[in-house]
């Protein structure tokens, strides 16, 4: 499932309703890395580093709300740009159906997600 959407097999909402049937709520993507923590109700998945991006020292809102739009990207294309817009980590709740990104100085965008 998670290869599926790193290589863009499979798309964001698809992905998201496969998280919360096997009791996924929530998520955490470093963006550096592309490392995930999923997390149950009773249990945490934590994934192997997948890229060595570099986040860029300015947060850029307007192209991290860009790239946010165009979510039908591969997974590792969405991180690189989101590295490239100075955004360092994003947390997913599924059943609150929304994302939180942080910036590298404490900025914080929130998006609410269509499933």
């Amino acid at each position: 499932m998670i290869e599926k959407r790193s290589t863009g097999k499979t798309s964001f909402a698809e992905f998201l309703v496969e998280l919360s049937e096997i009791g996924i709520m929530q998520y955490h993507i470093n963006v550096a890395t592309g490392q995930a923590s999923y997390m149950g109700e009773h249990s945490e998945l934590q994934t192997e580093p997948q890229v060595n991006f570099v986040i860029a020292n300015h947060f850029n809102r307007d192209q991290a709300l860009q790239s946010i739009a165009n979510i039908t990207l591969p997974f590792l294309d969405f991180l690189r740009e989101m590295a490239n817009a100075g955004i360092t980590t994003y947390t997913v709740h599924i059943s609150k159906k929304k994302a939180i990104y942080q910036g590298k100085n404490g900025e914080q965008l929130e998006e609410q997600i269509q499933l």
